[in-house]
């Protein structure tokens, strides 16, 4: 049996494909705004970054509160030394979701729609941060009062929860939030 047949063919439909491929795309995948898979890790946008690190920092801040608001309700003993660095750590993040609030609100200035979900967060964000400062100067006390420090861990947790909440809203309005393996954390966690 020749093979000859089968390698006609076969160079046939190499040279159909490499034709086909060379073809003019219509007018519609040409003008399209959609980017590779390839594009979009490369470069996702101009506030991508700042909104992955908030996304952490709230989730972090949410751990942090949680673990005061644990460790102070339920511990015997309440050892200054643990509460202080807690609350200390805390006060980071929140510090670092205000920090990169601003830097998406310059990156997307001229989108009235990203920049007033920012105004949204940022107001949350104050309040919370006046409630984290209340908490570490109770955590930093001698003899810190578990009740006042589990009440204002909760008010904290329950804003940040808020925070969120808020802020998926605005990855989505952003689009970060369609970025594979960097989606908001479930504000339900």
């Amino acid at each position: 049996m020749s093979t000859k047949p089968f390698g006609i063919a076969a160079l046939a439909l190499a040279a159909m494909f490499t034709f086909g491929s060379l073809a003019p795309q219509p007018a519609s995948a040409q003008g399209s705004k959609i980017r590779s898979t390839v594009e979009r890790r490369q470069s996702p946008g101009k506030g991508f970054w700042a909104n992955q690190r908030t996304s952490r920092n709230i989730q972090h801040a949410r751990d942090y509160s949680r673990s005061i608001g644990s460790y102070t309700t339920q511990s015997p003993v309440i050892n200054p030394a643990i509460t202080h660095a807690e609350s200390q750590m805390l006060g980071m993040q929140v510090q670092g979701i205000q920090r990169d609030m601003g830097i998406v609100r310059q990156a997307y200035v001229d989108n009235p729609q990203v920049v007033q979900q920012v105004k949204v967060i940022d107001d949350k964000l104050a309040a919370a941060s006046e409630t984290q400062k209340m908490l570490h100067a109770e955590c930093c006390k001698e003899t810190p009062d578990g009740k006042v420090c589990g009440e204002m861990a909760t008010k904290l947790t329950t804003a940040l929860d808020e925070i969120s909440k808020d802020h998926a809203k605005l990855m989505k309005m952003t689009g970060d939030d369609k970025h594979e393996g960097h989606a908001a954390p479930d504000a339900s966690e």
